[in-house]
């Protein structure tokens, strides 16, 4: 007897305690009393400012959204009890990505068990994005690679321009035994989300998962679309002249941070306050183009606020949140000007200045931060000529700004 008390002491009693109930009584409530029943449905019917602030988007583009992703979320009915809505799953996790509002207080709001939310929102998120990244994420042709030139030209004065460049670190919990892997160097856990954005703040290439630790040329050249711009595989359109009749290739811009190629245009050291007045003006205008990559960051932050904090979930999970919000942020911004008004972002003033758009009191400082330097500074020739073509347009009568000479140097 003494023995088998030690055993239970030891290794508890092989007894299975008893279940109070198979579903908490509270949860079969959920189709009538749920957040999603209840709230979201009287918000649709009478206010729709209000369930655009609750989902980011109108019951128009939800819906639309849903019929998309439906297929690969909606449960089978059986016996036993009804499955969750494929509606209800997607409201949930839309909510948790726009607010990061805890696990828990989803499952009181929605009355769905904490270890089911946690199951949905891996899954719907993950959906999101293999159902929408070959429409919101679609390649660029040479056809479209060309407008977004077009616009770059128009509305940033930089000629060629085909996309700009940047990383940003995605705070998360400390991933179990990971040790030191995914600590950056300002001093939090994250991972990277390197992206390519055109000139209407939308991303035309993601790639997410490399670990914050790493802080060299891994990240960008280890990088799907990274490796096609470093090995020129990406179809962009033939070289074109640009105002002043030079012929120049389509080049993405980046800051600092990246390395000079034929195809990629980074500033000359220094930034705003180079002491070669030519090469400060270049790096204006190079700044200016770049303005649309940190605007498309400060917008998905803004938006999906679980970005403002770090994310608790497994890794598989954070890259699928970090997706899925990608997408969300494409397929909202292409029709909703409620998602980003003409304040939300970086505009010019009548003098030229840049006025700052409303996201950047709405994000964090953290949010803010940029990946550090991504590859070493040697570079042919060929690039640098590039580079002093534009600084040479830049600075002629065709190229050069009316204002930029006052702005810059007063």
């Amino acid at each position: 007897m003494y023995e088998n008390l030690l055993k239970e002491q030891l290794y508890g009693s092989a007894k299975q305690a008893t279940r109070r109930w198979w579903v908490r009584p509270v949860l079969r409530k959920r189709e009538t009393d749920g957040a999603f029943s209840k709230l979201v449905q009287d918000l649709e019917k009478e206010d729709p400012q209000w369930y655009f602030e609750y989902l980011r988007m109108t019951p128009t583009k939800f819906k639309e959204l849903l019929a998309i992703v439906k297929s690969k979320i909606e449960k089978k009915h059986t016996n036993w009890r009804r499955p969750i809505s494929a509606a209800t799953r997607l409201a949930l996790t839309i909510r948790h990505l726009a607010t990061g509002e805890s696990k828990r207080s989803l499952s009181y709001q929605y009355l769905i068990g904490r270890s089911t939310v946690t199951l949905i929102v891996a899954e719907t998120t993950e959906a999101i994005w293999t159902s929408m990244k070959s429409q919101c994420l679609k390649p660029p042709t040479q056809s479209t690679f060309q407008t977004i030139a077009d616009k770059f030209m128009r509305r940033w004065d930089f000629p060629n321009c085909i996309g700009a460049i940047d990383g940003k670190y995605i705070r998360l919990r400390c991933p179990e035994n990971s040790g030191s892997t995914y600590f950056c160097h300002k001093r939090f856990f994250s991972v990277v989300l390197m992206a390519v954005v055109d000139a209407d703040y939308k991303f035309q290439f993601v790639d997410v998962g490399a670990e914050g630790s790493a802080g060299d040329s891994s990240i960008f050249a280890r990088s799907s679309f990274g490796c096609a711009i470093l090995n020129g595989t990406i179809e962009t359109p033939e070289p074109k002249p640009i105002p002043n009749g030079t012929i120049l290739p389509h080049v993405f811009v980046a800051d600092e941070a990246f390395p000079l190629k034929m195809n990629i245009m980074r500033p000359f050291p220094g930034g705003l306050s180079v002491a070669d007045r030519q090469k400060r003006v270049y790096n204006y205008r190079l700044s200016r183009a770049r303005l649309v990559v940190e605007n498309a960051f400060g917008i998905l932050a803004a938006r999906w606020r679980i970005f403002n904090s770090p994310i608790n979930c497994k890794l598989e999970t954070v890259d699928s949140i970090v997706k899925a919000c990608c997408c969300l942020h494409n397929f909202v911004m292409s029709e909703n000007s409620q998602y980003c008004p003409i304040n939300f972002v970086d505009a010019q003033s009548g003098n030229r200045e840049i006025i700052p758009g409303a996201w950047r009191t709405m994000v964090s400082d953290n949010w803010l931060q940029r990946q550090q330097r991504q590859g070493a500074n040697n570079f042919a020739v060929t690039p640098m000529t590039i580079r002093t073509k534009f600084l040479e347009y830049f600075n002629s009568g065709q190229g050069a700004l009316p204002w930029q000479e006052e702005y810059l140097f007063g």
